[in-house]
């Protein structure tokens, strides 16, 4: 790809063929290779020995992953711009360390958030705005604030949260289990199991597109992907139980079980426990949508 035309056809064939992506270049025409290099980045970012490809023009950035055999996938960082939540993206840099394409994101937390954790810091003189409901007003205040440091890499097919231990992980899955309760609405509701050996039942129960019981085998790229991203992120340090503070959101129930018998439950009120945690649930949700 060298041309913003040859940029939109490569989108609209692999990524989206219901959408076209001329509005993205709108007025753009061909431009110097310095300039199209700025917007269209060629890189690896997961390390696999494929070219990948960054768009960075207008709007959220589009990442696309070369899966080899012309098979190509986009892949989002998960949004955390969420109301109920309060978290705010401040700033994002794409930094090349030890040989990998590493994210580092600043996230703005809520002020009444009593999180805890390593990568959580503080910054002095804040300016930021106060909502009176008594005058129905907002003003502008400056105080201490607390702000969250992400690190993402593209590992297991997505942007997941970098783990410094990860040499120190040893544990390896036998099953897993999942259960997605309902909520205030349309929620899909099931629960599955799956194997080690990719072996899948499936209990579609309700806003699922398959209904009742199913069993076949998964895809042996997801089931990798997902088995590996647990690994990875160290299950067995997370907490037992996560909440959000709001009403009529649905839950998960993640069961882990590992070889050596021992067993990691979650319970997750409205999903948003941990940010590979939330990597989880997106996978295993696209596991559900596919069966059909």
């Amino acid at each position: 790809m060298k041309t913003f035309k040859e940029v939109v056809t490569f989108l609209e064939k692999e990524i989206n063929k219901e959408y076209t992506f001329e509005a993205i270049f709108e007025g753009e025409n061909e431009i110097d290779t310095e300039d199209f290099n700025e917007v269209v980045q060629k890189i690896d970012l997961d390390n696999n020995g494929t070219t990948d490809v960054i768009i960075d023009y207008i709007g959220d950035p589009i990442f696309i992953l070369d899966r080899g055999h012309n098979v190509y996938k986009e892949i989002k960082m998960l949004d955390v711009n969420r109301v109920w939540e309060g978290e705010e993206l401040t700033s994002m840099v794409m930094k090349q360390i030890d040989n990998k394409t590493i994210f580092i994101r600043e996230i703005k937390l809520p002020s009444y958030t009593t999180e805890k954790s390593k990568n959580i810091i503080i910054k002095k003189n804040q300016k930021d705005v106060v909502y009176d409901r008594k005058t129905n007003k907002a003003t502008e205040v400056i105080r201490d604030r607390k702000f969250r440091v992400d690190t993402l890499e593209v590992k297991f097919g997505d942007f997941v949260a970098s783990n410094p231990n990860k040499k120190k992980i040893k544990n390896k899955i036998k099953e897993i289990h999942f259960e997605a309760t309902p909520c205030y609405g349309s929620c899909p509701v099931f629960e599955l199991k799956i194997t080690s050996d990719g072996n899948l039942e499936y209990h579609g129960k309700q806003s699922t597109n398959f209904i009742g019981r199913k069993k076949l085998k998964l895809d042996a790229t997801q089931l990798e992907e997902l088995f590996g991203l647990i690994e990875y992120m160290d299950v067995k340090s997370l907490k037992d139980r996560y909440a959000v503070n709001a009403t009529d959101n649905p839950s998960g129930n993640l069961k882990v079980v590992f070889k050596n018998g021992d067993i990691k439950e979650i319970y997750d009120y409205g999903r948003f426990g941990t940010y590979n945690l939330r990597v989880v649930y997106k996978k295993l949700m696209q596991i559900s949508d596919d069966i059909k």
